[in-house]
């Protein structure tokens, strides 16, 4: 089995996707890693309080075809360089003022950190967690709309993992 997936819909809540995920799975899921996992804010802001350091964006790769801008990126702590999470994204340009899109090919920032500064409004659906058994990595995807339609579908894979993530102080 490569991978195990729940999709997260209809009367079904976060909570109750992660419950079936860990029983599937067959073990439990970290506490910060479930609200890696459940964020519909700015993974970036989560990242450094968890961490308590800046994560920094790295776009890996960038490309754009008939209005979708396609869009490959890590999450960097910027004290350990090490790897944290990993992103795919397709945009739809079309659906974006300008100035975002500007943003976006500036590859400066996360999405995340660009709507958030935007001030655009938006909404943030997670329509599926999963565990990828090869990598022994936690993942997600989620949709981003804005007035109804979908601008952002988005992949994320969680590599900073449990063992690491437990062995964070929460209280001091």
């Amino acid at each position: 089995m490569l991978s195990t997936r729940v999709r997260v819909s209809g009367d079904r809540r976060i909570v109750e996707s992660l419950a079936a995920l860990e029983d599937k799975i067959g073990k439990k899921i970290s506490l910060l890693s479930k609200i890696l996992l459940s964020d519909t804010g700015v993974l970036e802001d989560k990242l450094h309080i968890i961490l308590n350091s800046v994560p920094f964006v790295q776009v890996i790769k960038q490309t754009e075809s008939n209005q979708l801008i396609f869009r490959q990126t890590y999450m960097i702590d910027s004290n350990s360089n090490r790897k944290l999470v990993y992103a795919y994204s397709q945009i739809q340009a079309n659906y974006l003022p300008s100035s975002i899109i500007d943003l976006i090919r500036g590859k400066k920032r996360g999405l995340g950190r660009i709507l958030l500064e935007s001030h655009m409004e938006i909404h943030k659906e997670i329509v599926t967690l999963g565990y990828d058994h090869r990598q022994d990595g936690l993942f997600r995807s989620y949709k981003i709309y804005n007035r109804k339609r979908p601008i952002i579908e988005v992949k994320e894979i969680i590599l900073v993992t449990d063992e690491e993530l437990n062995g964070v102080t929460i209280l001091e």
